[in-house]
Parts: structure tokens; sequence; C-alpha cells
């Protein structure tokens, strides 16, 4: 479960604190939301209350003005067409074509407003959803499941929305309608209005016994489309793997089970409306025959006229129209209980990583790094660092070797804060990370990670992503840095070229050019290479190998790599094993010695460079 509240711990899920019902790894959810969901929902037309003002007091008078349609049909009957009186026909004929335009034109303004409270809500909810994913610490999103986030984002934020609107004045409308229909109509005749109101409690007991019934299987069929969802954005984003292993088919028959199975949660909901929806319109029928029937013997009894019967009709379907809609909807709002039950787990996660009140902003950072005897675990009792203390001043390059898996990357992601340590301290210019503000602190760290991420926008929005207001000079200077300027212009619009998704149209050399440029361009204090060369030829890892000598000038660089070229020339140099320094040195000290960077170094490197102290040239493939 996701545990936000208490004490800081790593991967922001296992803090001790309260647990945020129903968010489980992979954010998947499992409540099927209440009540209070919805009128949590409905907080978001507060700011757009005077659109919801104006929509009602149309509605009301549109309304108002309908009712007294009837009253001129019974007029128009019985004292115009059975009194034989052409000029109260005439009256009362036109008198109804007036109430009828007079209800079409307010009608205009009540259902203008009522869909420009729902779109505003909508968006202002669509912004929040965001909002909270952006919150959402690096450990939550380790684990999370990408097509429920989606699915979270778009689906469910659009089922809340139709509620917000079409809902809302539905249930609003209906009852609304209802309770005057049924005052107008009981001073009409009340012995009509006492008839028809008998299959009201029937209709309204039916209508209840659906949501219940509805209210989980639409919560089912919504994680049922996450779970599609994230299929398929998976299978879309590795689609090259995909194509490579010729693994088309049977990726196919994965996605049609997960549609077939959505499709059994549908014909399930499917069911469950088609035995209960005739069942709400049957009762509602029911009522207009026995109305029709008393109706019939009230006039040959003298008690009402032919006029207010026909009259009545009117005034019955206005009565069941309601109470059969109320029906309906509440099959609609079992789907949004669910739905905001799914988006409220969202934006309650409270991030573990985020900075406390009072957290003090680093203006200026010189670059001191002190990990002092730090722990850190994923999950509790596994461990990724065990008890680590290193020190880097102000300007040094600190290179990290080791095996996949041993923590050289869980290390270097404490001290943005990425994640935070279980124990120990890890202190930026004395400062512990945990008492910094955290905008002010990552502002100062850089990364450039082992896979280059670029967005779908222009090369020069990508480079200028940290700083968007930087000048085109100053980003063309961190891309000659970064030795990426040169294929830049050769791209058809330059710095203007976009780049597609992920930065699919360039090369994996060029992405990580422009992601180390990106890095440059916010002057950091202290930068973090996550083993940056790995995806660039040898010629490209010596260009930027010689512009990252220049940029490392002046700023504490932590280096993290598997081909020993990268970090000879680093200040010191830790190997880690299973979370552990088990070495440190410079490149010429431990070389010097039997240990693991020896042994690394013999396997990558020696006869390289015995080669080169021959005069001996290198080829390319020895390389």
């Amino acid at each position: 479960m996701m545990r936000a509240g208490g004490a800081t711990t790593p991967g922001g899920n296992y803090s001790t604190g309260t647990t945020v019902a129903g968010v489980g790894s992979g954010g998947a959810g499992t409540g099927t939301g209440n009540l209070r969901d919805v009128w949590r929902a409905l907080g978001f037309l507060r700011a757009h209350r005077r659109a919801v003002v104006i929509a009602y007091v149309a509605w009301v008078i549109a309304n108002l003005l309908d009712l007294m349609i009837p009253m001129q049909v019974r007029d128009a009957i019985d004292l115009g067409i059975r009194a034989n009186d052409p000029g109260r026909l005439v009256t009362a004929v036109a008198t109804a074509l007036g109430l009828f335009l007079a209800k079409s034109a307010i009608n205009w303004v009540y259902i203008w407003g009522f869909h420009a409270f729902e779109a505003d809500a909508a968006r202002d909810l669509r912004n929040a959803v965001y909002r909270g994913l952006q919150r959402l610490s690096f450990g939550y999103l380790d684990r999370a499941d990408t097509g429920q986030l989606i699915a979270r984002a778009t689906s469910d934020v659009e089922a809340v929305q139709n509620f917000l609107g079409h809902g809302m004045t539905g249930f609003v409308g209906a009852a609304g309608t209802y309770v005057v229909t049924l005052a107008v109509a009981s001073t009409v005749s009340w012995e009509l209005t006492a008839l028809s109101a008998l299959t009201v409690p029937p209709l309204l007991w039916a209508g209840v016994a659906l949501s219940r019934r509805t209210r989980p299987q639409f919560a089912r069929v919504q994680q049922q489309y996450g779970t599609l969802v994230g299929r398929l954005q998976e299978n879309i984003a590795g689609v090259r793997v995909v194509k490579a292993f010729a693994q088309e088919d049977a990726e196919s028959r994965k996605y049609a089970s997960g549609a077939a199975t959505l499709l059994d949660g549908s014909l399930e909901l499917a069911r469950t409306q088609a035995l209960w929806n005739p069942l709400l319109v049957a009762l509602g029928g029911l009522g207009a025959i026995i109305v029709i029937v008393a109706g019939g013997y009230l006039v040959s009894w003298g008690m009402v006229t032919v006029g207010t019967v026909v009259a009545f009709q009117y005034y019955l379907n206005k009565l069941y129209g309601p109470a059969r809609r109320i029906g309906f909807l509440l099959g609609q709002l079992a789907r949004t209980q669910a739905s905001a039950r799914r988006i409220f787990e969202l934006l309650d996660v409270t991030p573990d990583v985020q900075s406390r009140p009072g957290a003090t902003r680093l203006d200026v950072v010189r670059g001191e790094v002190v990990f002092d005897r730090v722990s850190f675990e994923f999950q509790p009792g596994v461990p990724v660092l065990a008890d680590v203390s290193l020190v880097a001043k102000p300007g040094q390059v600190i290179a990290l070797v080791g095996g996949t898996g041993s923590g050289k990357s869980a290390l270097t992601g404490l001290i943005p804060r990425f994640y935070d340590a279980t124990a120990g301290r890890v202190l930026v210019d004395g400062h512990d990370v945990r008492d910094v503000d955290l905008g002010s602190l990552r502002r100062h760290v850089a990364i450039v990670p082992q896979e280059a991420i670029l967005f779908s926008r222009s090369v020069r929005e990508n480079i200028a992503f940290g700083s968007p207001d930087t000048q085109v000079s100053l980003v063309e200077f961190a891309a000659e840095r970064a030795q990426a300027h040169r294929f830049i212009t050769r791209l058809p619009m330059g710095y203007q070229t976009m780049v597609g998704e992920r930065g699919i149209t360039l090369s994996g050399g060029q992405r990580q050019r422009a992601s180390l440029a990106r890095a440059i361009l916010v002057e950091p204090s202290i930068l973090i290479l996550d083993d940056a060369t790995s995806s660039v030829d040898m010629e490209t890892e010596h260009l930027i190998e010689r512009a990252l000598s220049e940029v490392m000038k002046g700023r504490t660089t932590f280096v993290i790599a598997h081909r020993l070229s990268s970090v000879k020339r680093a200040d010191e140099v830790l190997v880690i094993d299973g979370g552990r320094i088990v070495e440190r040195g410079n490149h010429a000290s431990l070389i010097a010695r039997d240990g693991p960077y020896r042994r690394i170094y013999d396997v990558q490197m020696r006869d390289q460079e015995e080669l080169v102290a021959r005069g001996a040239p290198v080829a390319e493939g020895a390389r």
C-alpha cells in the first residue's frame, strides 16, 4: 500500500504514516467510491458559481413557463372547443405558442450555462490530475502502472466531467421538475396527482437497486480499461523490440486477450442495465395507464373535465420523465463514484519527498557533497546501499564503478532527493538535503541519464528545457560545448527541427549530446553523468569527453561509468559492490593493487594501453 505522512523513507512508498486507501502497487485502485467522492468532485464547480446560478435560474423560469402550457391546452378544449368559443380558442393557442417560444429561448441560456461550467470544471479537474501526476514521488512511479495513470487522467476524468454537467443538471432538473410539477398538477386535479404518485416509490427503488449493482461493475471496467491502455502504451514504446523479435502476432494475441476481458466486463454491465432499465420504463408506463383509466371514470362521474385529463397527460410525462431519468442517472452516478474514487486516490497521495515547512533555500551552491553513513532501501529489508560515506569537494570529479545493480545510480539519486536515505545523511554545502527547499536544490543539480529522454518538441526547446527563456545564442553555446552544434545545424530546420516522440528521429549519440547540452545550459554546481557516453561511438565519446573536461571545471561531478576510459581522470574512483564501497582511490593507485578495479581494468583496457605504449595503432574493433 502507498503510505504517506510519516517519516520520510526511500521511494516515497514505505514511510510510517497514514495509508492512502485503494492505492496499491501499480496504481490500480480498489475502491468503488461513494457519495463523498462525488461531493468532492462537485467542489470543482465552486469556482464557476456564476455560470451555475445563471443556468439554474434559467432552468427554473423555463420550467415554470412550460408548466403553464397545459393550462392553456385545458382552456382551449373546455372553454374554446366544447363551449364553441373561437375567441377563447385562439387566445389559448396563441398564449401556449408564446409560452413555448419564451421557454425555448430561456432554455438556450440554460443549456449554454451548464455546458460552460461543465467544460470549465472539467478543465480544472484535468489540470488538478496532471499536477497530481507531477507531484508523485519517484518511488511511486517506479512501481506505477502507466496505463492506470493514463486511464485516470482520461476516461475517469471524462466520466466525472459528464456528471458535473449532464449528470448534475439531470439530477437537479429531474428532482426540481418533479416537485414543481407535482405542486402545479395538484392544483389542476389532486385526484389524478395522487394516482400518478403510486408508481413513484417502485421507480425510485429500481433506480437505487440498479446503482448498487452497477457501481462495482463500473469500477472493474475502468480497471480493465486501464490495464489495456497500459499494454497499448508499452507496446507502442517498445515497437522496435517487438518487430525485431518478430513478436507482432504474440503481442496481438495478448492485447486481444485483454480486450476480451474488458469486453466481458462491459457485457456484464450491459446485461445488468438491460435487465433493470426496461423495468424503469415499464413502471412509468404503468403509471400512465392508471391515470388514463382512472381519468375516464372521473370524467364519467363529473369530477374532472376532458380538458383536464388531456392536460394532465402533459403533467404525467413531466412527472414520470424525471422519475425514470433519476433511475438512469443513478447508473451514471455509479460510474462517477468509481471514477471519482480512482481520481482522488491519485490526488490524495502525499509525496514523501517534498520540501518541509520552513525549508532552507539554496541561492548559491559551492558543490560540496557529503554522504554520512548513508543506507538506502527501495523495499524494507532489501538494502540497496549500506553505510556509505564519502566527501566530494567543490570542483572534484568522483567516479563510480561497479556492476549492474550495485547501487551507483541509487547513490547519485539521493543528491537531488529523487529518494531519501533510510539512514544517515546526505549534505550539500553542509545542509542536510531533507532540510533544503526541493526546487532550489534541484536547480543546482543537473543530470545526464544513461537513456537520453527528449520530448516531442524542437531541438532548441529540448536543450532549453530547464531554462525555457534562454537566448538562442546561449542554447547554441551549450550545444557547442556538448559537441552537438554541428549535427544540429545539419538538420532540416536546424534548432527548430522537431525530434519526434522521445527523440526517436535522432540517433542514440545525438540524443545523448542534446541531453548533455540541456544539462550544461542550466550551469549546475553539481553534475551527474549516469554512463552518459554509453550510447555513442568511440569518436563521439572522445569528443564528448574532451568537452566534459572543460564543462567539469569548477563543478562537482559524479561520473557513473562501465567503461574505465570515462573515469581515468577522476579525482577519486569508488568501486561499489553490493551497495558498499569496496575500494577507493585514483586510477593509478587502484590499478597498482590487485583488487576489483584492477580486474575490471585488465578486462577492458590493459591490452589497448599496452598497444598504445608500444606505438602500435589500435584497430577500431579493438577500441
